[in-house]
């Protein structure tokens, strides 16, 4: 084994135990979401890194096991042209404008309809056949087979058509974002650090990807193409699970006007930076806002919610958030949160169905951990009232 097919093979290898260490570390937080769109995220992300992955295994199969990947085909294939729908997906999911995510299933069509036609002609090539376009190396077989292997050998131009496609789709969305979120509200909108680090990585993937398509070949030239793509593909990998994880899920960072610099309310609740250096959570305040997501995502029925748990989506810190709630409802957190479950609870026992159901199914089917917590709620608003 040559110096080169080390590097090619220690190449491949990165992105495979990136993406499946990425894979393990997103299944395990999808225990852990707050809401159902959170869950479908992840969701999502985890699709995108098992397709990915299965791509980049297919890879080192047909590199050391070409009977293998004879069987692997299609499974290459739609690990070649997949993934760029999968990212515009989530990307498409971060940017939606609506609570609910309206993603085309016809995204999924051309992919089937390629796919289908490579099983269902392979069916009738010899696996001798399939095996020799394998160890040709991308090189088309002539002969009674030629127009098979032309297709067979075709899975790089695919896979560049559909990244290039699929990323003009992404740039377009973010573009189009970017336009509905920089309102004239106030307030300065620019893309995220992070945000911006996932598209220089992207185009730095599709860059190596393109390239060797339009290059004479030569091993020199592929090796370092392909270990480039691996490193940043691997990038994007942990970028991206690690903000998905972390509920970092803004795409853009909201910074004050500069004339509004001496307005006491938007530098307490806007602050662009803490004293340390670290980034806050930033954002626009308001009860509608905050009223919206208790009505829309229902964070209440989590027993155990935190005011911490609502900084991300509300984009600012933990003090700026309790200070907001005492000063526009009068209660603290944990009181604010009890009245909505007090509210839920009302509205299930008018459902028919909940008739027989007891109060302690009830509250905990609202959000109260217990029934002394549900008591000492209804007792708090008695005192109050």
């Amino acid at each position: 084994m040559n110096f080169q097919l080390y590097l090619n093979t220690l190449a491949l290898l990165v992105p495979v135990f990136t993406a499946g260490a990425c894979l393990t570390l997103a299944g395990f937080s999808r225990r852990n979401c707050l809401t159902p769109q959170e869950r479908t995220l992840k969701n999502v992300v985890m699709q995108y890194l098992s397709i990915t992955l299965l791509a980049w295994v297919t890879v080192l199969c047909y590199v050391f096991a070409p009977e293998a990947f004879v069987f692997l085909n299609v499974p290459c294939l739609a690990g070649f042209i997949m993934p760029p729908v999968f990212f515009f997906r989530i990307i498409r999911y971060l940017t939606r404008l609506e609570p609910t995510e309206r993603f085309s299933p016809l995204h999924y069509l051309a992919p089937a309809l390629i796919g289908a036609v490579f099983l269902t002609w392979s069916l009738f090539v010899p696996f001798d056949a399939q095996l020799a376009i394998v160890k040709n190396r991308a090189l088309f077989i002539t002969g009674e087979y030629e127009l098979y292997s032309r297709l067979f050998t075709s899975k790089p131009l695919l896979r560049m058509v559909f990244l290039i496609v699929y990323y003009g789709f992404t740039a377009r969305v973010l573009v189009r974002y970017y336009c509905k979120a920089n309102g004239s509200d106030g307030l300065v909108r620019k893309p995220d650090r992070w945000v911006v680090f996932l598209i220089v990585l992207s185009l730095a993937f599709v860059f190596t990807t393109v390239t060797p398509t339009f290059q004479p070949r030569s091993r020199l030239a592929t090796s370092a193409y392909t270990a480039i793509s691996a490193l940043v593909i691997s990038g994007q990998y942990i970028l991206l699970t690690f903000h998905i994880i972390r509920r970092k899920y803004r795409l853009y960072a909201v910074y004050p006007e500069p004339e509004a610099g001496n307005n006491p309310e938007v530098e307490s609740e806007e602050n662009v930076e803490q004293k340390d250096g670290r980034r806050l959570h930033q954002g626009k305040l308001t009860r509608r806002r905050l009223n919206a997501y208790f009505r829309e995502q229902k964070p209440y029925l989590h027993a155990d919610l935190k005011i911490t748990d609502l900084v991300e989506a509300m984009d600012v810190n933990r003090s700026v958030l309790s200070a907001f709630i005492n000063k526009n409802y009068g209660v603290n957190f944990n009181r604010f949160v009890n009245q909505w479950r007090l509210k839920e609870l009302e509205r299930l026992r008018a459902l028919p169905s909940n008739k027989s159901r007891s109060v302690a199914k009830l509250a905990a089917k609202a959000g109260f951990a217990d029934l002394r917590q549900y008591y000492r709620a209804v007792a708090a608003e008695r005192i109050t009232n």
